[in-house]
C-alpha cells in the first residue's frame, strides 16, 4: 500500500485550492468558495492521518489498511474532481474575451463542479471522521538530506570481485578437448543484491575476453514475471539489429539466429534469468548452439535449481564480501573527505556486520548516512537495524529503511518508476516531466534535485551521461525495481496484454507488448475488459526494438476515450 503516493497528491490538491483562490473571476460566478475551503480544512485534516499510515504501515492490521484504502480513494475523487475545475478555468481564460456565449456555458459547468466538490468534501469528511477508532498520531520524521552531497555519483563502486573474475576468465579461456562442446554454458548465481550483473559485467568488458572472443552479445532476460519464456522476444534482443515479426516460425527465426551466430566463437550472456521450465530452457538453448568451438553462454540467476539446470557443475556461486571489503565499501559510500571521527568509524563497523556482506546493502546504508550527524547514525545503529541480523530477506529490509527515511514526495517518485520494465534505460528528463504531470514536484529544478537524491541513495545507477557530462538515462537494480513494485502496489500496472489486464485502482499504467504478441488474437470483449478502468492518469507506451506499435491504434480506439483524468 503505497500511502506515500496519497501524500503527494494531498498537496497536489492543497495547491490546486490555492490556484482556484487566486481566480477571483471563477468565484464571482460559481458561488463555491465555501465548497473549496470546507474542502480545504477537510484535507488539512486527513494529512497527519495519513503521515502516520505511511509511517507505520508495516504494522497495520486488516481493518486500518481498508480504511486507509477508502481515504486514499477519496482523496483521489476530490484531486479529479478539481483538475477539472483547473482545466475549466484556464478555458474561461482562454475564451471569455473571445466568445461572448461561451459565459452561459461557464456558468453552468461551474454549478455542476461546485456541487461536486461539496459531494466528494461530504464522502472524504465522512471517512475522516472514523479515524479516531484507529488512534492514528504523528510521530515520523525523516532523516535530513544534505544537498551539498546529491552531485556525487556513487553507485559504480565495486570492491572485492578481483578473485571472482579471476576464476571466470580463467574458465573461459581454459583449453578445450576434442569432446567439450561447442557451446559452453557457466551460470553466475547468488542472492539479490550480491552483485551477479556487476561480476558479469566486469568479466564481459576485460581486456583478455575482448581479445578472445570475437562476437560478444548482452542480454537481460528478466523472466520472472512471465507465465513462459518469451522465445521470440529474446532471440530478437540476441540477434541485434534484426526485428523478429509475430508472423515469423521458430524454423525461420532458427535460421537467422544461424546466420548471426554460426561458426563464430561468442561469448553470450543472459542477465536475470529466472525460468525453472527444463523444456523451456533446452528450446531456448538449442537455438543458440550454432557458435563455434569455444562458445561461452553465461547466465545470471538468483535460482539454484535454474543455475543447476542450466550448467550443472559449471556453476560460480557468488558469496558476501570478505569482511575488510565490506568495510572499505561502506567507508567509501558513507565518508565524506574530511577525517573521520573514531566514534563514527566504530559505530560504522557495528552497521556493517548487520548488512551481512552484502554489496547493495552496504552501498544503501551507506549511502543513506553519508554526511548525517552522530545522533543520526545512533539513531540507526540502534532502532535502525535491530530487527535485520541472520534474516533471510535483510536486503529487503535494508531497502525499506532507506525507502522511510524519504520524504512522501520522493517516496512516491521512486515508487512512480515502477511503470518501467526491469533492465530498462530510463531517461532522466522524461521521468522528471512525468513526475510534474502526476503533481508529485513542480518545477524542473526540483526535479533534478529528486534525482541526484536518489542516485546519491543508490536508487539509481548504469548512468548514461552525454558530451558535455550531463546525467541523461540510468536504470534501476532488479531488486530495487521489485521493492518499486511492492511500495507501488495497485497503482501501477505494466501491461503485456497476454497476462495482464487494468483493474480498478490501477492509475498508472504502461505497455509494451513484444512482437511475438499475436494483436489479431485480441477480441473486443477483452480489450473492452482490459481499457475498462476510467481512473487511469498515466498511459506510457514503452518504445523499443521488439514493441508492436499497432497497439498504439488500440489503445486510442478503445481507451483514450474513457481516460478521461490522464
Amino acid at each position: 500500500m503505497d500511502v506515500s503516493t496519497t501524500l503527494a497528491i494531498v498537496q497536489t490538491i492543497l495547491t490546486a485550492i490555492q490556484t482556484l483562490a487566486q481566480l477571483q473571476s471563477l468565484f464571482s460566478i460559481s458561488h463555491c468558495r465555501s465548497e473549496l475551503d470546507d474542502l480545504r480544512n477537510t484535507v488539512e485534516t486527513v494529512r497527519p492521518v495519513l503521515e502516520d499510515a505511511d509511517a507505520k504501515q508495516d504494522s497495520l492490521n486488516a481493518q486500518e489498511k481498508h480504511y486507509i484504502q477508502e481515504l486514499r480513494d477519496a482523496v483521489y475523487d476530490a484531486d479529479d474532481v478539481l483538475d477539472e475545475f483547473l482545466t475549466l478555468a484556464k478555458q474561461n481564460q482562454l475564451r471569455s474575451n473571445k466568445v461572448i456565449s461561451f459565459f452561459s456555458r461557464f456558468k453552468l459547468l461551474t454549478h455542476r463542479l461546485s456541487s461536486k466538490v461539496k459531494t466528494v468534501n461530504n464522502k472524504l469528511n465522512t471517512i475522516a471522521t472514523k479515524s479516531y477508532k484507529f488512534s492514528f498520531k504523528v510521530d515520523y520524521k525523516p532523516i535530513k538530506f544534505t544537498k551539498e552531497e546529491t552531485s556525487s555519483c556513487l553507485s559504480d563502486v565495486i570492491i572485492g570481485r578481483e578473485e571472482d573474475v579471476e576464476k571466470i576468465v580463467g574458465v573461459l579461456l581454459g583449453s578445450h578437448n576434442v569432446d567439450h562442446p561447442n557451446v559452453s554454458l557457466l551460470a553466475i548465481m547468488g542472492m539479490g543484491g550480491l552483485g551477479k550483473t556487476a561480476l558479469a559485467q566486469l568479466v564481459f568488458n576485460d581486456p583478455r575476453i575482448t581479445e578472445a572472443f570475437p562476437l560478444k552479445r548482452w542480454t537481460c532476460i528478466a523472466d520472472q514475471d512471465q507465465q513462459q519464456l518469451d522465445l521470440k522476444g529474446h532471440l530478437g534482443k540476441v540477434v541485434k539489429g534484426f526485428s523478429v515479426s509475430d508472423k515469423m516460425s521458430l524454423e525461420d527465426i532458427h535460421h537467422v539466429v544461424k546466420r548471426r551466430l554460426g561458426g563464430q566463437k561468442y561469448l553470450l550472456v543472459l542477465d536475470d534469468v529466472w525460468t525453472e521450465s527444463y523444456h523451456e530452457w533446452q528450446q531456448f538453448q538449442g537455438f543458440l548452439k550454432v557458435g563455434g568451438r569455444g562458445s561461452w553462454i553465461i547466465v545470471t540467476t538468483r535460482s539454484k535449481t535454474t543455475a543447476q539446470m542450466i550448467a550443472g557443475d559449471q556453476m560460480h556461486e557468488l558469496r558476501g564480501l570478505s569482511e575488510s571489503d565490506s568495510w572499505h565499501l561502506f567507508e567509501r559510500m558513507a565518508f565524506q573527505a574530511e577525517e573521520r571521527d573514531d566514534e563514527l568509524v566504530k559505530l560504522g563497523k557495528e552497521i556493517v556486520k548487520k548488512c551481512t556482506n552484502v554489496p547493495l546493502a552496504i552501498r544503501v546504508v551507506g549511502s543513506l548516512l553519508r554526511g548525517q550527524s552522530m545522533s543520526k547514525w545512533l539513531l540507526f545503529h540502534e532502532k535502525g537495524l535491530d530487527s535485520l541480523g541472520g534474516s533471510n530477506d535483510t536486503i529487503t529490509r535494508i531497502l525499506k529503511l532507506s525507502y522511510d527515511q524519504l520524504n512522501s514526495s520522493l517516496k512516491a517518485c521512486f515508487a512512480y518508476c515502477a511503470i518501467f520494465p526491469k533492465d530498462w534505460q530510463i531517461s532522466k528528463q522524461l521521468l522528471i516531466q512525468l513526475w510534474m504531470a502526476q503533481g508529485y514536484i513542480n518545477s524542473q529544478n526540483l526535479g533534478e534535485d529528486y534525482f541526484l537524491i536518489l542516485l546519491q541513495r543508490c536508487f539509481f545507477q548504469d548512468i548514461l551521461e552525454d558530451k558535455i557530462g550531463k546525467k541523461v538515462m540510468f536504470k534501476i537494480h532488479d531488486l530495487l525495481h521489485d521493492f518499486a513494485e511492492k511500495v507501488a502496489g495497485k497503482e501501477i500496472c505494466r501491461i503485456s496484454f497476454d497476462t495482464s489486464s487494468v483493474v480498478k485502482r490501477d492509475r498508472q499504467v504502461s505497455f509494451a507488448p513484444h512482437m511475438s504478441f499475436d494483436i489479431s488474437s485480441m477480441s473486443d470483449s477483452y480489450a473492452q475488459h482490459i481499457f475498462n478502468n476510467t481512473h487511469i492518469r498515466t498511459c506510457l507506451q514503452i518504445k523499443g526494438r521488439f514493441v508492436d506499435y499497432r497497439v498504439g491504434d488500440l489503445l486510442a480506439s478503445k481507451s483514450i476515450p474513457k481516460w478521461t483524468y490522464l
